[in-house]
């Protein structure tokens, strides 16, 4: 499975540092959607015991609630120290957007494991991610 970058890796270990044991947790930074971050659910995995965590921002159409854009991330994390980000894997699993009607899963998951994946597909998302985190503490929301 491809993980984000090592700078995107700082990046979510930031949200996942200030999140602490909460399984929800909402970061706010003025004139930009909120972002909010939740803990779903354990995964097995070949590397060890895996998180699930749905980053998202929510916008309103016509009064409904719209995910732009949703991603899941499978979070493995074997650090010894909070810097040790060779140790955190972050690899992409969904991503979401509803005005564009998109829907993509890069790994399945059934039954709290990993049942397939898909690298080209794990890969855009990747590229997404790296982007979409460097905005995210760029527009102030980890400060």
């Amino acid at each position: 499975m491809k993980k984000i970058n090592q700078l995107a890796t700082e990046i979510f270990s930031q949200i996942l540092e200030k999140m602490g044991t909460q399984t929800h947790f909402k970061f706010y930074s003025p004139g930009c959607p909120t972002l909010t971050v939740e803990k779903l659910y354990r995964i097995v995995t070949e590397l060890g015991e895996g998180t699930l965590y749905s980053l998202c921002h929510y916008g309103k159409l016509n009064g409904d609630p719209m995910r732009e854009p949703e991603m899941c991330f499978l979070v493995i994390d074997s650090r010894i120290e909070p810097t040790d980000y060779k140790n955190l894997h972050v690899c992409p699993q969904m991503f979401h957007s509803d005005s564009y009607g998109i829907y993509e899963e890069s790994i399945e998951i059934e039954n709290s494991a990993i049942i397939c994946f898909w690298p080209l597909c794990q890969q855009k998302h990747c590229l997404f991610a790296n982007h979409w985190l460097l905005l995210i503490r760029e527009h102030g929301y980890l400060k």
